[in-house]
């Protein structure tokens, strides 16, 4: 049962630094896209197919996992730039569905629908991360390592310039802002947080496959945003912990196995519907 506690824990960490990634885009700079975990799966295969194929330690594969997610979150930052609004959403559906065809079909690469297995465990400075309570803790710093640099970045200057462009993007240029610049910015700095979350989860489960990061991972994320509460960072936080730990309730009654997935979808569903109408600002409100 620790084990089991430990493992939800661990898996609470990983969501919220990638509701949080989000929470940049959507939250801070009113970005609406659904491919987040398309670049969620960029940093697990990334990372993953480093370690397997070169045989490179894991922090050198994060490094090319945060480089391959860099890369592609600013291609994926070029709708943003010319639509807006429900084109947005649609591109980004697009990219996202495009993703986890690649992930599919290259299986020569990615292991095709099987995915990829025996993924190397951490292992820093000749410590490697084993034990399930090592990975909480690991996890969980990294996590909150991450809420701190990015409560910095949204109360700088360039924070502000985000929540303008939120507000009216059209302002901000009108006082010189490099408005394009600060939008691909963003795009890169929350893929990089997004392919840092794949990179550790590929490692910590040793197993990655294209249904992990397929358009319902996106809107896991996005529910995880939104019933927290846009623009805090806190409030995605909360809103990983109850999305992660609430539907694993289920296992606790005797629902038979081929039965529960789709009573999770359906639990996912009724908390989302009961947010709407009841918390619709979510868990935190921005200030």
């Amino acid at each position: 049962m620790a084990t089991y506690i430990i493992g939800i824990l661990v898996t609470v960490s990983l969501f919220a630094i990638l509701a949080m990634s989000l929470d940049l885009l959507l939250g801070y700079t009113g970005l609406f896209t659904i491919s987040h975990a398309a670049i969620f799966g960029i940093g697990a295969y990334g990372a993953a197919l480093t370690m397997q194929a070169f045989g490179w330690g894991f922090l050198p594969a994060v490094g090319v996992a945060l480089g391959a997610s860099a890369l592609v979150s600013a291609a994926i930052s070029l709708p943003s730039l010319r639509v807006s609004g429900d084109y947005l959403v649609l591109a980004s559906f697009a990219i996202q569905e495009v993703f986890y065809s690649l992930l599919v079909n290259l299986d020569g690469i990615t292991g095709g629908s099987a995915g990829l297995h025996r993924i190397p465990q951490p292992s820093i400075l000749g410590f490697t991360l084993t034990r399930p309570l090592d990975f909480l803790i690991a996890y969980t710093l990294i996590a909150v390592l991450i809420f701190i640099a990015l409560s910095v970045l949204v109360r700088s200057p360039f924070g502000l310039l985000l929540k303008a462009i939120r507000e009216d993007e059209i302002v901000p240029q009108t006082l010189g802002k490099d408005v394009v610049a600060a939008k691909v910015k963003i795009f890169v700095i929350a893929g990089c947080v997004a392919g840092l979350a794949g990179a550790l989860y590929g490692s910590y489960y040793t197993f990655i496959d294209p249904l992990t990061f397929d358009v319902h991972a996106s809107v896991l994320i996005l529910s995880m945003v939104l019933i927290g509460g846009m623009g805090t960072l806190w409030g995605p936080v909360a809103g990983a912990a109850l999305l992660i730990i609430l539907p694993e309730l289920l296992r606790f009654f005797p629902f038979p196995s081929e039965v529960l997935g789709n009573l999770r979808q359906i639990f996912y569903g009724l908390i989302i519907i009961g947010f709407c109408f009841l918390r619709p600002t979510g868990l935190v409100r921005a200030r």
